[in-house]
């Protein structure tokens, strides 16, 4: 049996206990099991937010262990005499069973700093369970929802043969409150949203599974009010069904412009096919179309539903964007993480 299947089956507890184990207090190792989880990376001001303390001296004699026991890389950074920290012992992963974790390898200075802010949003709730593997939210989510596995957020590549399926690819991290509520976290990168379009799609069949959920959009200071934005698009993308009659125009719009992918070089192309073009070249189609090219009709299987908006209606859906008041450009590094 693989290490990604018996990693699964351990507890959070289970994983904290054994990181106290090595000589940490309880808070602690509840502290580093959430990195290693989930970023990889963290600096001392989110210890102290996470244990609810001052950042003083007890912090900094933490972090010194981690950087002397080598259970932590420590990098200097420009501004102030911050510094990142980088959990990435192997022998520390192991202990909570993820020995291989992809969240211990060299990285850039951009990833170092989304994950930071991914465990920026984790502190604020740390009494929320945290999903961090793909095993663990398939687990946990099929459990409390029912969905059908192959509604889970996913990715398709290749082709025929060669054609797998990737469960959860932003790996971002889903809290489930003890009252079964599902905090779905998607941490703002880029100022256009499109991608974030495709993550909504993505995780349309999971939100009208949950019993209740939270989508909690994370807005780093440097993106000032695009969070107000971002909850725009989620009304336009989610919570307005289309019609029977625009959902059949456009699923054979869809058609067509997969099998006439440079239109201007075709002749067998009507007024039908550039007035659909039209009407569906806002950016909410183009995120269905990358979706639809992967997964087909099962893409708009429920683009007609009015669950998601009867949720929210009700209060069992919620949007909500958590602005950072941390900024992040000061950790430039001396020298890259890298």
């Amino acid at each position: 049996m693989g290490a990604a299947n018996a990693s699964y089956r351990l507890t959070f507890d289970e994983r904290a206990q054994a990181v106290a184990k090595k000589g940490f207090t309880d808070r602690q190792a509840r502290f580093l099991v959430i990195v290693m989880l989930h970023s990889g990376v963290c600096v001392p001001r989110q210890y102290a937010r996470f244990c609810s303390i001052v950042h003083g001296q007890k912090t900094r004699k933490f972090f010194a262990k981690l950087v002397r026991l080598r259970y932590a890389s420590m990098y200097d950074c420009r501004h102030n005499r911050a510094r990142i920290y980088h959990v990435n012992q192997r022998a520390l992963y192991a202990t909570i069973g993820e020995a291989d974790c992809r969240l211990r390898r060299p990285l850039t200075l951009s990833h170092a700093i989304q994950r930071l802010m991914v465990l920026d949003a984790i502190v604020e709730d740390p009494d929320l369970v945290w999903l961090g593997t793909v095993e663990e939210k398939a687990a946990h989510l099929t459990a409390l929802t029912r969905i059908d596995p192959t509604n889970l957020p996913h990715v398709t590549v290749g082709q025929g043969d060669a054609r797998t399926t990737r469960c959860f690819p932003e790996r971002l991290p889903i809290g489930i409150h003890p009252a079964g509520r599902g905090v779905v976290v998607y941490v703002v990168t880029d100022p256009w949203l499109d991608e974030f379009r495709v993550f909504l799609e993505r995780h349309a069949a999971l939100f009208r599974a949950l019993p209740a959920w939270t989508l909690r959009i994370v807005v780093p200071p440097q993106f000032p009010g695009i969070g107000q934005r971002a909850k725009q698009i989620v009304w336009n993308q989610l919570l307005t069904p289309l019609r029977p009659a625009t959902l059949d125009e456009l699923r054979w719009y869809f058609e067509q412009a997969r099998t006439h992918p440079t239109p201007s070089r075709c002749d067998d192309l009507d007024e039908r096919f550039y007035k659909a073009r039209d009407a569906f070249s806002v950016p909410r189609f183009k995120a269905l179309y990358k979706v639809w090219k992967q997964d087909g009709d099962a893409a708009l299987a429920e683009v007609g539903s009015h669950a998601i908006h009867e949720a929210v209606k009700a209060g069992a859906g919620q949007v909500e964007a958590l602005e950072l008041g941390h900024r992040y450009g000061h950790l430039s590094p001396l020298v890259n993480v890298a």
